[in-house]
């Protein structure tokens, strides 16, 4: 729950709607991490427990709560890999919702996943594209009905009045060798293309990882790295930049673009999940991730066209308020787990 990547994120949001519930359709939370420090729970009808690290710790917990009945229990599972985990629960009656992330759900996953995928009470998904990604790396899954349930816009401290006047473009996310799909490399070789329209033209990296120290080094003028920062920091930056860039093409959804479309930045992402998030032209661009002279063209027009800028950042503001706030966001997770009396 206490990580910077997206499961952690979402994991974050579900714990937060569920105990706002408690004491109306929710008896009690318990919250299960296998990495985390111990976390202070937020509501006293919440039971934080972590394994720290122990994987022996962690199928305890599932264990030595699956001797008694489990018929009024639901199981919400935020990662695939941790499914079996849940089995004891569920063979003592326990509903079962693993809810489908990204990445870790595009590759062919193993029987038993797909069989307790089979056997769950409901799946989720966060986006129509992760259900896609899903169902193309695993063809026998079709008889698997999932729900999509979009996560909501992450909370950051206020920035703020704007900050310094001159104009760049922003990127965050992670530098990870790994995973070298955040449109990175496509930004840094396309930068000289921008600068040579629109000169003095400046990106600026926000993140870190283990792949860092290449993409520094590879990249030229007009380009700077924050390194990692703080949330307020990060809240700085998306009202302070003038537009946000990643063409990413894995992202299960895309928080950040949500992040920056909050602070009326628009955004420019590459087909995909991001198309769930922004509609071309009216609250940010889309492009091809393979296509430079697109990503060029779009990053050149942001640039040069303050006032289509401004529209295109009110209008993303507005979507994000009513389609990605707590009150949305909690709309969609009663309706999967059928909590409330139907308008949640």
């Amino acid at each position: 729950m206490a990580g910077a990547d997206g499961i952690s994120e979402m994991t974050r949001q579900w714990v937060r709607i569920l105990e706002s519930r408690i004491g109306r359709d929710v008896g009690s939370l318990d919250v299960w991490s296998l990495d985390d420090e111990p976390l202070t729970a937020q509501s006293p009808t919440t039971t934080f427990r972590t394994a720290r690290g122990s994987r022996g710790r962690f199928v305890s917990y599932s264990c030595l709560d699956g001797f008694g009945s489990s018929a009024n229990t639901l199981v919400v599972v935020m990662h695939l890999q941790l499914l079996p985990v849940a089995l004891p629960l569920v063979w003592r009656g326990a509903r079962l919702v693993p809810v489908l992330m990204g990445i870790e759900a595009w590759v062919p996953l193993s029987s038993l996943v797909m069989t307790m995928l089979r056997q769950s009470w409901k799946v989720a998904a966060i986006s129509n594209h992760t259900v896609a990604r899903f169902r193309a790396a695993n063809p026998s899954a079709d008889d698997v009905r999932v729900s999509v349930c979009r996560p909501g816009v992450p909370t950051l401290p206020a920035p703020g009045n704007r900050g310094r006047e001159d104009e760049f473009a922003l990127i965050v996310g992670r530098m990870c060798s790994r995973e070298r799909y955040k449109g990175h490399d496509a930004l840094i070789e396309a930068w000289p293309l921008v600068r040579s329209v629109v000169t003095g033209a400046r990106l600026v990296i926000a993140g870190d990882g283990d792949d860092a120290s290449r993409l520094r080094a590879k990249a030229g003028e007009g380009i700077e790295f924050t390194g990692g920062v703080d949330e307020a920091r990060l809240a700085a930056l998306y009202r302070d930049a003038a537009f946000f860039v990643m063409p990413s093409t894995d992202e299960g959804l895309g928080l950040v673009y949500l992040e920056a479309m909050r602070a009326s930045t628009p955004c420019i992402a590459a087909r995909g999940a991001a198309e769930e998030i922004i509609t071309d032209g009216c609250d940010g661009l889309i492009v091809d991730a393979d296509d430079r002279d697109a990503l060029v063209a779009a990053v050149v027009r942001l640039f040069v066209d303050r006032e289509g800028r401004r529209r295109l950042g009110i209008a993303a503001a507005h979507r994000v308020e009513c389609e990605f706030g707590q009150a949305a966001l909690e709309r969609r997770i009663c309706a999967v787990l059928e909590l409330g009396d139907g308008g949640c």
